[in-house]
């Protein structure tokens, strides 16, 4: 691939990148539960209807398809991250809207993907046990 080929894959990407839209559609969806993430859901359920043609027909007349928009199911969640991504590929003006709705919608979501397991097994002899994740302790030591 020669450097001008480079430049224009980066180009091509660059608009919003999988990775970008992926997490921003996922921290939208893992957020439905406090009322910042139902309005970013309701706003990003509206931009992909108006961009990817809800409700429109396709060229041979038939229904257009149903968006998967259940922020609970994990593969909705993809599959409309990779359309929008899709759609921002071929469409530099909805991929600025796209980054200006994830740009408005950023402060009140929080992405979280990690997962913590705490294990005590076997012949463990533990005094005093804390398990959990983001534990802030201080000591008065």
């Amino acid at each position: 691939m020669s450097a001008g080929e480079v430049g224009e894959l980066a180009v091509m990407v660059d608009p919003v990148s999988l990775s970008a839209i992926t997490t921003a559609v996922t921290a939208a969806a893992g957020s439905v539960g406090t009322e910042a993430g139902r309005q970013a859901w309701g706003s990003l359920a509206e931009l992909a209807r108006r961009a990817l043609g809800r409700g429109r027909t396709e060229d041979d007349g038939g229904p257009a398809p149903v968006l998967p928009l259940d922020p609970r199911d994990e593969d909705q969640v993809r599959s409309l991250a990779a359309l929008l991504f899709a759609r921002a590929l071929e469409d530099p003006r909805f991929a600025e809207e796209f980054r200006g709705w994830a740009e408005r919608v950023r402060p009140g979501l929080s992405v979280d993907n990690s997962q913590v397991t705490n294990t005590v097994s076997g012949q463990a002899r533990v005094g005093t046990l804390v398990q959990g994740r983001d534990i802030d302790w201080t000591s008065g030591c």
